[in-house]
């Protein structure tokens, strides 16, 4: 519509038509129903022939379940007796399907912590336990990792080598003035690796991190969001943030992407300003057709929502940034 508006319509008319109540209302609609259409086609909720990512997703969900409930102050013996028996066809089907990988081996010894806190208690469920014993020996040695279920901790383990966080919070700025020198990949891992301690929903994980690192692409990727003009071209990376449908059940999820997404965005920025690297995160809100196009440029899913790009590059010794008042905050904290 828009198109044929710029294409045919008089100079004059072209921006009240764009700006008429009514077009924007149409617009709305028409956004809000391909987002409908792309959840229902993507994620979990309606989905009969599943992929790899859903099977993942209900396997984490139905673990995290389970190391909550162990990780609570007195957890009950026997708790969540079905939906540990869930769990464990969950995983018999999912290792005939896929075979073993880190999350289907988290998942069994998920399912070990469980038997031996009640063992431990007095319950034995033996048919839990030979079931989970069977599957333990098709594992191969090199899979043979430890994490899942809890880990005992101490106070003094989480409070040391604490920094004060508000110094370095309000010692972070938008970068829009990079140095010349390149940021290294290794670097980009290391904050991605920080990144991944982001809380998510259920622990399941979905945040993705694209990379853009050749001239080209950078350039093809920026043409499709607004506001990085006179300083995005001298990024040394791009990345974009994104979120992936298949993880997300239910009308109760449908906005939950963003959520994690916007979460695990600001943990990257962090990590990255933890390490020495300068960062200003730029905005993807974009509609249904320049979200199509900056997907087809960056050869990103479909099935993934864009949540923010964040142009990275190294600090000049000098530079200058935008001074961004922040509110106090008695303006925007309510107390009941």
């Amino acid at each position: 519509m828009i198109k044929i508006i710029k294409r045919y319509f008089p100079k004059s008319l072209k921006m009240k038509l764009i700006n008429n109540k009514l077009y924007i209302l149409s617009q709305l609609n028409y956004n809000y129903l391909i987002d409908l259409i792309r959840f229902a086609k993507y994620s979990g909720t309606f989905n009969s022939e599943k992929t790899q990512l859903h099977h993942e997703a209900s396997l984490i969900f139905y673990y995290h379940k389970i190391e909550k409930g162990l990780s609570l102050p007195n957890p009950r013996v026997g708790f969540g007796k079905d939906n540990v028996y869930h769990l464990v066809s969950l995983l018999e089907n999912y290792f005939n399907k896929y075979g073993w990988d880190e999350v289907s081996k988290v998942t069994l010894n998920t399912l070990y912590s469980y038997y031996y806190f009640n063992e431990k208690n007095g319950k034995k469920i033996d048919d839990i336990y030979n079931r989970i014993d069977r599957l333990n020996k098709t594992v191969p040695q090199d899979l043979k990792i430890p994490i899942g279920g809890v880990n005992q901790l101490y106070k003094r383990d989480i409070v040391k080598d604490f920094v004060d966080f508000k110094d370095f919070a309000y010692s972070r700025y938008s970068i829009r003035n990079f140095s010349s020198d390149e940021v290294s990949l290794d670097l980009i891992k290391d904050a991605v690796e920080i990144a991944q301690k982001t809380p998510s929903v259920c622990n399941r994980q979905t945040s993705r991190v694209k990379v853009f690192e050749d001239e080209k692409l950078k350039k093809e990727v920026l043409k499709y969001q607004n506001g990085n003009g006179g300083f995005g071209q001298n990024a040394s990376k791009i990345l974009i943030v994104t979120t992936q449908m298949e993880s997300f059940i239910g009308a109760h999820e449908r906005n939950q992407g963003y959520i994690d997404g916007g979460m695990y965005a600001m943990s990257l920025i962090y990590a990255l300003h933890s390490l020495g690297v300068g960062t200003c995160p730029l905005n993807l809100a974009l509609n249904i057709n320049v979200d199509k196009k900056l997907k087809r440029a960056a050869k990103i899913n479909n099935s993934e929502i864009l949540i923010m790009m964040i142009a990275v590059g190294n600090l000049p010794e000098k530079l200058k940034v935008a001074s961004s008042h922040r509110r106090d905050a008695s303006e925007v904290m309510t107390i009941y």
